[in-house]
C-alpha cells in the first residue's frame, strides 16, 4: 500500500514558547514590576514516519496545530510559598504585601491574592504521538489522519530557554523567571536558570524610607518596635537548573544519548487519553537579583532596583522532544501470489 505523502508529518520535537513582552517597571520588587505575557505553542519536525502534536483544550474539544497564541496576561513579582512534594500548594499566589502589614507567620495578612492572567500565568496543554500506519483508519473526530495511530512515546526536554530579551541596556530578571510543570497523575517539578535554593521570607525596606520594617501596630501591641519579618521564617524554595532537566540525542537521533538521563523523561504517551501537562511561569519575588550597577554581585535583599531590574523583556521555552525513535511505519502483511 503506498502512503500518501501529504499525510506524512515529520516527528521530531514539539516546542513551548513564551514570548513576555512589554516593561516591567516600578520602584520594589512585589509592587510594580509588571510585564505582559504571550504564549504560542510552535511543532517542528523529525522523522517521516511519525508525529509528537501538541495541542490545548475548548470545553471538550481539543485542538492540535503547530501554533497557538495565548491571551496577553500580566507578571509581577509573585510566590507561591513551599512546594508540597514538588507541586503547587494551591491554584493563586502571593503579591503586593503591604508594610508592616504582616502580623502572623503566613500570607493571611497583609497580602494580595494573585490569579492566573493577573500576575502569572498558567495553562494547560497536551501531548499525543501518531505512528503512521497504513492499515489505520483514521479519527476525524480527534484530528487524527487516515494511515496514523496514536502510540506511546517517551518525551524529554531538550531544550529551555529562560533568558532577558535583546536589548535590555544590561538590565537583568531572568534569574527570577519559574517554570513549573505537572504532567497529570505523574512526574512534577520546578526550573530555573541554574539550580538554587532561595529563601521564602526576609526583612525588608516596603515602605522606601532606608530602614527595614516593623510591624504597623499600635504601642501597646507585643510586637510593637520590633522588625517585621515577611513570608514564612525558614520556608525555601529548590529549583532544577536547565541542565538538570534536559537531555541531548544520541548520534543516530534518540532519545536520551546518555543511558544515566533516562530518569530524566517528562512523560509517556499513551495510546488513549492525551497527556496533560499543565505549566505555570511567574516571577519569584523572592529570588536576590543584581542591583548594583558598581558591584556585579547578587543583591542581600528581595527589593530590587528598577535601574537594573525594571523594564526587562523575557523569552521562555520548553522543547519536548520524542527523538527519532519512531522510525519504521507499519507494514501491511505480504500477501502470497
Amino acid at each position: 500500500m503506498k502512503i500518501n505523502k501529504k499525510l506524512i508529518v515529520p516527528f521530531l520535537s514539539t516546542v513551548v514558547g513564551l514570548s513576555i513582552a512589554g516593561g516591567l517597571g516600578g520602584a520594589f520588587a512585589w509592587y510594580q514590576f509588571n510585564s505582559q505575557v504571550r504564549t504560542g505553542l510552535i511543532g517542528s519536525s523529525v522523522a517521516e514516519t511519525g508525529l509528537l502534536q501538541i495541542g490545548y483544550k475548548e470545553g471538550e474539544t481539543f485542538h492540535w496545530g503547530s501554533e497557538r497564541n495565548m491571551p496577553n496576561a500580566k507578571l509581577i513579582p509573585v510566590t507561591f510559598g513551599a512546594l508540597v512534594d514538588g507541586a503547587l500548594p494551591r491554584s493563586y499566589a502571593y503579591g503586593y504585601p503591604e508594610a508592616g502589614q504582616q502580623i502572623n507567620a503566613d500570607y493571611s495578612k497583609g497580602w494580595t491574592q494573585i490569579v492566573n492572567g493577573k500576575g502569572f500565568v498558567q495553562y494547560d496543554i497536551y501531548l499525543r504521538a501518531l505512528k503512521s500506519d497504513p492499515n489505520a483508519s483514521g479519527d476525524p473526530t480527534s484530528n487524527i489522519p487516515a494511515g496514523y495511530k496514536l502510540v506511546e512515546q517517551d518525551v524529554y526536554l531538550t531544550d529551555i530557554v529562560l533568558e532577558d530579551a535583546a536589548n535590555t541596556n544590561n538590565k537583568t530578571v531572568a534569574d527570577a523567571l519559574r517554570v513549573h510543570y505537572q504532567v497529570d497523575g505523574g512526574k512534577k517539578g520546578l526550573i530555573s536558570n541554574t539550580a538554587k535554593t532561595t529563601n521564602l521570607y526576609g526583612k525588608l525596606d516596603l515602605d522606601g524610607d532606608g530602614a527595614k520594617d516593623k510591624y504597623a501596630v499600635y504601642e501597646w501591641h507585643t510586637k510593637h518596635g520590633q522588625e517585621v519579618v515577611y513570608g514564612i521564617d525558614g520556608q525555601t524554595q529548590t529549583t532544577q537548573g536547565i541542565g538538570d532537566v534536559t537531555v541531548e540525542r544520541a548520534t543516530d537521533g534518540t532519545l536520551p544519548k546518555e543511558e544515566s538521563d533516562a530518569a530524566k523523561k517528562i512523560c509517556t504517551t499513551s495510546t488513549g487519553v492525551m497527556t496533560k501537562i499543565t505549566l505555570t511561569v511567574w516571577l519569584e519575588g523572592w529570588s536576590l537579583l543584581q542591583v548594583d550597577t558598581a558591584t556585579p554581585t547578587p543583591n542581600t535583599s528581595a527589593v530590587w532596583n528598577p535601574k537594573m531590574n525594571a523594564g526587562v523583556d523575557v523569552h521562555v521555552g520548553l522543547t519536548f522532544d520524542a527523538g527519532r525513535n519512531i522510525l519504521e511505519p507499519e507494514v501491511p502483511p505480504q500477501q502470497n501470489p
